[in-house]
């Protein structure tokens, strides 16, 4: 894709209205803004025109090349405040015992930027096929 045509994307994916639709390695993409939660909004990514749940569960191409990585800490902030007041040492030695985070995949994207550089980094052919609603 072009720097214009990126450009084009994002002014269309700014619109509730608007979508993309892109070829990438031999995928068809469909980014359209939708209505996420109550009072939010995401960028939201189809594949092929689905999103199935098991590429969220299960590691596979879509779920890598397409979707936001996402990492968590199973600690609250008032344990978080406990564990920094331990020595240096034991929190080292806890943090390699315990897994202190987890990761999970989610199909929607908070920045328009973030997506396009996951795409670019993690794909080698993107194309445009079709973008409605640039406000043109």
């Amino acid at each position: 894709m072009t720097k214009a045509e990126w450009i084009k994307a994002e002014k269309a994916l700014s619109n509730i209205y608007g979508y993309v639709k892109l070829e990438v390695d031999g995928y068809t993409l469909t980014i359209s803004l939708e209505r996420w939660g109550k009072y939010s909004l995401a960028i939201v990514v189809y594949v092929n025109g689905l999103l199935k749940g098991e590429w969220l569960a299960n590691d596979c191409e879509e779920r890598r090349r397409f979707f936001c990585k996402r990492e968590k800490s199973l600690l609250n902030a008032k344990q978080k405040a406990i564990f920094k007041k331990q020595s240096k040492s034991f929190q080292k030695k806890f943090a390699e015992e315990h897994k202190l985070t987890y990761t999970y995949y989610e199909p929607k994207w908070k920045s328009f930027n973030s997506m396009k550089a996951h795409l670019i980094k993690n794909n080698n052919s993107i194309k445009v096929i079709e973008i409605v609603g640039s406000g043109e």
